[in-house]
């Protein structure tokens, strides 16, 4: 692929400081392909209500800039795959590509057919950008949605209905060359929990949220071999809380949120229960709240739609 020029962007989300930047996708005529007949088959909920969809995506944009983060559109970065992105529904939930560290980037490999190609659209836009590429499967066979940055240090990967264990067992001999720990957690498999961030989100650098039932079975890899773990009191030992939050939540996305800054979150106003979001006040995390209606029908969080690019560090 050529492109006319590459430009050069800050980028890494490793550490947890104040989002900057961010990557979106403007939904268009590409949610027209689903009906009624064949929504599941696309992974969305229900039918999307084009026109609402597209001004619920314009409204969060717009709150995402309203606190200081630059938000990039995909298509302004991409000089082929045009055609492509109109076949492409589920673009919009960029998040599910690719994860952005201060090494590069660790993209995708995207498990259901529908959405086969998006992590490479990406790949060529956050190249174009100038961001590395630190690890990307080789293989169409394998299914790697995502990771989870915990520090510089450590990385946690869930494996999920959208996760295989041959491309996890990749993974981890990768990481563990950049990382000095991987989390790695068996979690039902089940579209409640398609993503990692479904059951863990950090809140600060010592408070998290998180639904425990999830966690079936943990184990910390370092280069000095492999411990089974009890997640809340390694994470204990790390300096970090956890908020339990039900099962009720979770299914409402409780987990999925996009942190702005530590203690500062944004986040759907129905995800969370009110004695919750009372929890997290008297812990003094600001909840920056977003109504969901019509973008609801493809069954993703705010998090889904916003690909993070760059975190500055706050000393």
């Amino acid at each position: 692929m050529s492109y006319t020029s590459v430009v050069k962007t800050p980028y890494g989300c490793d550490e947890f400081g104040r989002l900057t930047t961010v990557m979106m996708h403007r939904p268009g005529k590409e949610l027209e392909l689903i009906n009624r007949f064949n929504h599941a088959d696309w992974l969305f909920d229900e039918v999307p209500d084009v026109a609402r969809f597209v001004e619920e995506h314009d409204r969060y944009r717009e709150l995402l800039t309203s606190y200081g983060v630059r938000v990039l559109e995909l298509t302004d970065h991409l000089d082929d795959h045009h055609e492509l992105v109109s076949r492409m529904p589920n673009l919009t939930y960029m998040h599910d590509t690719a994860v952005i560290t201060s090494k590069g980037t660790i993209l995708s490999s995207m498990a259901w057919d529908g959405r086969k190609n998006e992590h490479l659209v990406v790949r060529d836009a956050l190249v174009k950008l100038g961001i590395p590429i630190l690890f990307e499967f080789d293989d169409t066979r394998d299914a790697f949605e995502g990771c989870l940055l915990l520090s510089p240090e450590t990385i946690l990967v869930a494996e999920t209905e959208r996760h295989t264990k041959r491309a996890i067992d990749k993974f981890l001999r990768k990481a563990l060359t950049e990382f000095e720990e991987v989390i790695y957690v068996d979690i039902p498999k089940a579209r409640r929990y398609m993503h990692p961030d479904t059951i863990y989100n950090r809140l600060d650098n010592h408070l998290a949220l998180a639904y425990l039932p999830a966690f079936v079975t943990t184990y910390s890899y370092r280069h000095d071999g492999v411990e089974k773990i009890d997640f809340v009191e390694h994470m204990r030992r790390k300096g970090v809380r956890i908020i339990e939050v039900s099962d009720s939540e979770q299914r409402r996305l409780a987990c999925s949120f996009v942190p702005l800054e530590p203690g500062a979150i944004f986040h759907y106003d129905t995800a969370l229960d009110r004695d919750t979001q009372v929890r997290l006040a008297r812990e003094r995390v600001d909840i920056i709240l977003f109504h969901p209606d019509a973008i609801r029908a493809g069954g993703g969080s705010l998090r889904c739609l916003t690909l993070r690019i760059h975190r500055e560090f706050l000393s």
